[in-house]
């Protein structure tokens, strides 16, 4: 018994020996966005999951301490590079998270966060971004058209959240002083980034704990009439119900989101049927005069913030 056991403490040690953490090949720089208060910082990581790199920002308070004693609460955010700086955007318009939560923390309204930017690759953001049970329940006849006009990569949403679960958390939980529970992790996004934040706290409920949809894309691609029935069927049969975690979803009512107006009742029904309670793990909300834009998603991102970082 005594041989076996020091074989097999030998074999982990060779193994860690040859083995080196995926954080120690990681070394962040100074993003290139800029951002009005805090730090933001970058690494580029090679996802074995989807096998490319995946480019990160890292959001740093202004107040962040690496040695404090209690860790801070984490929220992923997808579409990485659209979430900072506007002046280096695509269509010269961001979330500005860094301004907005900078001015949430100095009024005590959320307790202060690092937030972690994954960018997207355009030509695969569809289905990366995609959860697959939602394609999975709709009939393939029905979508192998659309599948193939916007996912050329295919449908990679699984992969995708297993790179947040198992590649980048460790990282990130390695590099700065964040809290590891799911309590305190948090992923959110808009349109697409919506129904992956859907995915990911469905499919790995014990790393994320809250998610934030803001626009999200219910209406898939091609008949609109089919995907946001399987987008509740997904949320029927994938939700955690454990009554611990907690979602935020939301739509406008303007350009793209006008399209979503019709089929949210429907989603919200679902949640509160499945036992998510308004007021205390839940919140859905429609906006007036408000479309599928970053500057728009900017005006609204401190309810989503407040709902997410709150008594944390």
């Amino acid at each position: 018994m005594t041989i076996t056991r020091n074989l097999f403490a030998l074999t982990l040690i060779a193994s860690a020996m040859a083995a080196p953490t995926m954080s120690a090949q990681v070394s962040p720089k100074t993003s290139d966005f800029e951002v009005s208060d805090g730090r933001l910082e970058h690494f580029d990581l090679y996802s074995p999951q989807l096998q490319r790199d995946m480019p990160v920002d890292v959001w740093l308070p202004s107040t962040y301490d690496p040695s404090r004693e209690q860790g801070y609460p984490v929220i992923y955010m997808h579409d990485g590079q659209n979430l900072f700086d506007p002046t280096r955007t695509w269509n010269h318009a961001a979330w500005e998270v860094d301004s907005v939560a900078s001015s949430l923390i100095a009024k005590g309204e959320i307790v202060t966060p690092v937030i972690v930017g994954v960018y997207n690759n355009p030509e695969t953001r569809v289905g990366d971004l995609m959860p697959n049970g939602m394609i999975d329940l709709i009939n393939p006849v029905l979508t192998a058209d659309g599948i193939k006009q916007m996912c050329p990569g295919g449908i990679r949403g699984d992969l995708y959240v297993d790179f947040l679960a198992e590649t980048l958390k460790p990282v990130v939980d390695s590099l700065y002083n964040v809290r590891t529970d799911a309590e305190s992790t948090s992923v959110m996004g808009s349109s697409m980034g919506g129904l992956i934040s859907l995915g990911a706290i469905s499919k790995r409920p014990d790393v994320f704990g809250s998610a934030a949809c803001v626009s999200t894309h219910i209406i898939g691609f091609g008949d609109n009439s089919v995907f946001p029935t399987a987008v509740n069927a997904y949320l029927i049969g994938n939700l955690p119900l454990d009554g611990k975690h907690r979602v935020y979803v939301d739509t406008g009512d303007q350009d793209l989101d006008s399209h979503y107006v019709p089929f949210f009742p429907m989603m919200v029904k679902t949640f509160e049927d499945l036992g998510y309670q308004p007021g205390v793990n839940f919140e859905s909300a429609v906006y007036p005069s408000k479309g599928h834009r970053e500057d728009h998603w900017m005006q609204r991102v401190a309810i989503p913030l407040k709902f997410l970082l709150q008594g944390k």
